[in-house]
């Protein structure tokens, strides 16, 4: 390190820097080596800036420079946690503006930007004031004896780590739905993205072989018999993909936004799943080659794996195949919207729309439901097939009821605004889909 500048502010420099590093003689700067360069002198800008702030007057004091208050340590511990609760929601807020508000916050901290829109402003003055009575409210659960010393979360020593852990517990325990916030004496383990691993199978390998929904004498039930195992996690994990799948048998229910998220999770998904499938395939390989696998057909396990890795598109050097796929996907549908179902095109079908009394029936209620009945009415329709002759009148008004809500933006049902849609649909300003994207009942 290279410093530049008188010996008391070096001095000073050494001194904060001693506290955190260990500070070695000085010695000529061979310049072969990076180095940090100090300089301590003052700066123009920061005379002025000093001068400025003199002229001003005194700096009104900050929340943890007054006095702690004198309160019982329950009280003071409730205090701590009621802030903590506040800056968990101040940072849920801002990730809602940086999603939603347009780039009113950037999505990285730039120290030398100044906010720019009173939203902003409004945001970091916050933050500010929050982070100003988390301090004072240290000092105030230090003093009240509920800490035996004052939190710290940077370089904190174990004891001031359990200070930080009693006053504020761990955990998105406020900001997330259903969140709660720990009382006093309420303590939390800390909140980890692992699977909780409570069990494990032993013994060799079985010959059944686990299938979640499968039936048959080579088949077991996956859950509960994995449940808490380290495979469990896969498991609950096919569980919720296969409770996706089943919901969009009826896919026009979806919106077209819905249908992005969905390709944008199944991207990660994919590269989540290969990167899954790969570490396990290669801790098979390791263990075969340390000899701590034995009674394999080492052969046909590199066969076997090799395909695996093929079908991935996993090559040194190369891209999974299957979630670069699905991103290029996502890109072709960026900024589309939804459109109306073509025309009508006979006095008969529109009556038959206009009298629908699903469609009465559920007047003002949400697009889940709308949705909801929509799957209702053809689960029920693929039901009664199965003894007698199906009829999906009901669920094609639905679907176009559905599709409708999607290209108004609407978030309720309107059975009155659909027919005038219907009847003038250039006079109502949506996107109108193609003829042949409709059949003869008036569905997709």
């Amino acid at each position: 390190m290279r410093i530049t500048g008188d010996d008391a502010a070096t001095q000073a420099l050494l001194d904060v820097l001693g506290e955190h590093f260990t500070v070695t003689d000085p010695a000529p700067y061979s310049g072969g080596r990076n180095y940090l360069e100090v300089d301590t002198r003052p700066d123009a800008r920061e005379v002025a800036a000093v001068e400025d702030v003199a002229a001003a007057g005194p700096a009104p004091a900050r929340a943890f420079e007054h006095q702690p208050a004198e309160v019982p340590s329950t009280v003071a511990v409730l205090m701590a946690r009621q802030i903590e609760a506040a800056h968990q929601h101040l940072s849920a807020y801002r990730d809602l503006v940086q999603t939603y508000g347009g780039g009113l916050i950037p999505d990285w901290h730039q120290p030398d930007r100044e906010p720019d829109n009173p939203v902003h402003r409004s945001l970091s003055d916050a933050s500010h004031l929050v982070y100003d009575l988390r301090e004072w409210t240290s000092h105030t659960a230090h003093a009240s004896g509920a800490v035996a010393v004052l939190p710290e979360v940077i370089a904190a020593t174990p004891e001031q780590e359990r200070a930080e852990a009693v006053l504020y517990p761990p955990g998105e325990w406020c900001a997330v739905p259903g969140g709660t916030m720990p009382q006093p004496g309420e303590e939390r383990a800390e909140e980890t993205w692992q699977s909780p691993v409570t069990t494990q199978l032993t013994g060799p390998v079985p010959e059944k072989r686990y299938s979640a929904r499968a039936y048959g004498r080579s088949i077991q039930r996956a859950l509960p018999a994995v449940a808490g195992t380290p495979a469990g996690a896969v498991w609950e994990a096919e569980r919720s993909l296969h409770s996706f799948v089943c919901q969009h048998w009826e896919t026009p229910g979806d919106t077209p936004a819905d249908l992005a998220a969905a390709l944008d999770g199944l991207d990660e998904l994919a590269d989540t799943f290969t990167s899954a499938c790969t570490s396990t395939l290669d801790e098979i390989g390791r263990r075969l080659d340390d000899g701590l696998l034995v009674d394999v057909d080492r052969a046909a396990f590199t066969t076997a794996a090799a395909a695996v890795r093929d079908q991935l598109g996993i090559e040194d050097g190369r891209v999974a195949k299957l979630p670069y796929a699905l991103a290029s996907v996502r890109r072709t549908v960026a900024g589309a919207r939804a459109a109306l179902p073509s025309t009508l095109d006979d006095d008969r079908a529109f009556d038959a729309l206009a009298h629908a009394r699903v469609l009465g029936a559920l007047d003002g209620k949400p697009l889940t439901e709308i949705r909801a009945e929509l799957g209702r009415e053809r689960h029920w329709q693929r039901v009664r097939s199965k003894t007698r002759p199906a009829d999906y009148t009901a669920a094609d008004w639905l679907r176009r009821a559905v599709h409708w809500m999607h290209a108004a933006g609407a978030g309720t049902y309107n059975h009155g605004a659909q027919l005038a849609a219907e009847r003038s649909p250039h006079r109502s300003g949506l996107p109108i889909g193609t003829p042949a994207a409709a059949d003869e009942r008036g569905g997709r």
